[in-house]
């Protein structure tokens, strides 16, 4: 969510009509600021609006003298900008009187749509995914599943599935299934960074597999040293904990797949954050996978990405061995894993959905690898949402009914 100045008798707040905040070619950029005084003095000062990209490039800066009286509620407009570029922007609005400084600042869409970045891609991308699909096809997933009566009810069984993935880690998962016998469709959970799965214990008309890839929830650690996973393993592709967690995505999906009682023309797959790149992912190596929504995704366009968030452990990560370890090296590495560079393998039909203000997954980043699928697909901006889309989990189970049970 946008932040605001911290005096509640004193605020200013970028506001809009657009209800998505996204903008197209026909729609003049219209934002205006509501400055509200409720102290007990007039105040009298300075208001600036600052115009910038999302890498954080200023493109206009305006000043002008403003009044407001006490207990006086005001609005303010931003002056026309005449934005042709496709992309995200952020526009701040401040306030500077005798003693103190307010402000407030919104990000903005201007035909995301048309967002095209060149996906990066190194000669051997593809042979590097055939092995490690090939090496993961190898490997007995030696499937276990165990009834969890105290987790069952009258509708549902649930149970813990466990099964091997590659550098023999066991990975885990709850498996929710009606009681009634049947073919029904089946939705795979995958989670964001560092969060565990755990049954959602609602529906009874699908299956529903939410599943912990490795490092994460009841799954077994990942190996290397005991630091942030995004980092764990850089220095080599093939020891990337990503290389590790995508496949174990794909072995989540080949146990829903191996069930009788899975409809394996419908099956979706689901996550936010992480679990949004991983869900991108496992739609592009899984061509069983028939719908895929990605919220908020992670794991897009990491050039964008570290031009518009900044991580302190990926400096230290580099600081540690700077002989070795630098900006190409880290690109290159992270091409492997980029979702952007997966998107054209994807056929499955897409829902992606962003938090316009999001600072953890940018919405530029998202963006660049949802213009480069070529499935069917379609987009959800959340104006005033940023990490996190909150009461909006509903919509995306009535999306997947509207296609699991079509009326």
């Amino acid at each position: 969510m946008p932040l605001t100045q911290t005096n509640p008798a004193f605020e200013i707040k970028i506001s809009t009509d657009n209800p998505n905040g996204i903008f197209t070619n026909s729609q003049e950029i219209g934002l205006f600021a509501k400055v509200n005084n409720n102290t007990e003095t007039k105040s009298r000062g300075q208001l600036t609006w600052v115009i910038e990209t999302d890498e954080k490039k200023i493109l206009r800066e305006t000043n002008t003298e403003f009044r407001i009286d006490a207990g006086q509620n005001k609005l303010n407009h931003c002056p026309n900008m005449n934005i042709t570029k496709a992309g995200f922007y952020r526009f701040r609005c401040i306030y500077r009187d005798e003693e103190k400084t307010y402000s407030h600042d919104t990000i903005i869409g201007y035909n995301p749509d048309s967002i095209h970045v060149t996906p990066t891609p190194e000669q051997d991308f593809d042979s590097f995914w055939i092995r490690a699909l090939a090496q993961l096809k190898s490997i007995d997933p030696g499937y276990k599943i165990i009834p969890q009566p105290d987790k069952s009810n009258q509708k549902r069984d649930v149970y813990l599935i466990e099964m091997k993935s590659v550098g023999n880690l066991t990975v885990r998962g709850w498996l929710e299934a009606p009681k009634k016998e049947g073919i029904y469709p089946a939705l795979l959970r995958l989670p964001g960074y560092g969060s565990a799965m755990w049954p959602v214990d609602e529906y009874d008309d699908m299956i529903i597999f939410s599943f912990n890839p490795r490092e994460h929830g009841n799954s077994d650690k990942a190996p290397g040293r005991p630091q942030g996973l995004w980092i764990r393993g850089l220095d080599k592709k093939e020891d990337y904990y990503y290389r590790g967690a995508y496949l174990d995505s794909i072995r989540a999906m080949d146990y829903l797949a191996s069930r009788h009682d899975v409809d394996t023309q419908q099956v979706a797959v689901w996550g936010g954050s992480q679990g949004g790149g991983l869900s991108f992912v496992t739609a592009a190596f899984d061509q069983r996978v028939r719908y895929c929504i990605a919220d908020i995704p992670f794991l897009c366009d990491w050039n964008k990405y570290f031009k518009t968030t900044h991580w302190d452990e990926i400096d230290m990560w580099i600081a540690q061995k700077p002989e070795t370890r630098n900006w190409v090296s880290l690109l290159k590495t992270l091409s492997y894993f980029d979702t952007m560079n997966l998107a054209e393998k994807i056929n499955a039909e897409i829902l992606m959905r962003v938090g316009l203000q999001d600072p953890v997954c940018p919405p530029a980043t998202c963006f660049a690898t949802y213009n480069q699928i070529k499935s069917e697909k379609s987009w959800l901006v959340y104006r005033d949402y940023g990490h996190s889309l909150g009461e909006h989990w509903q919509h995306g189970f009535d999306w997947l009914k509207r296609r699991f049970h079509p009326q």
